[in-house]
């Protein structure tokens, strides 16, 4: 997905009382947007919650992730 886009629609979302939170693989489009709730990860593009094969990694990203909620 874009982070553009994705950044962009988190925005209006928060904007609107619908709190809300990303994962950013590319933190300067992120900062940029000025998004308040983020999750940066040091992945490649294709892959924002880690080796495919690392299920326990990816668990905990995804409770970072819900803990900025």
């Amino acid at each position: 997905m874009c982070h553009q886009t994705v950044g962009l629609v988190q925005k209006i979302c928060e904007e609107n009382n619908l709190i809300c939170s990303t994962i950013s693989i590319i933190d300067e489009i992120t900062k940029k947007l000025k998004i308040k709730r983020y999750l940066s990860v040091p992945y490649e593009l294709g892959f924002p919650l880690g080796k495919y094969d690392d299920f326990n990694g990816q668990i905990n990203n995804i409770k970072k992730l819900l803990s900025l909620i």
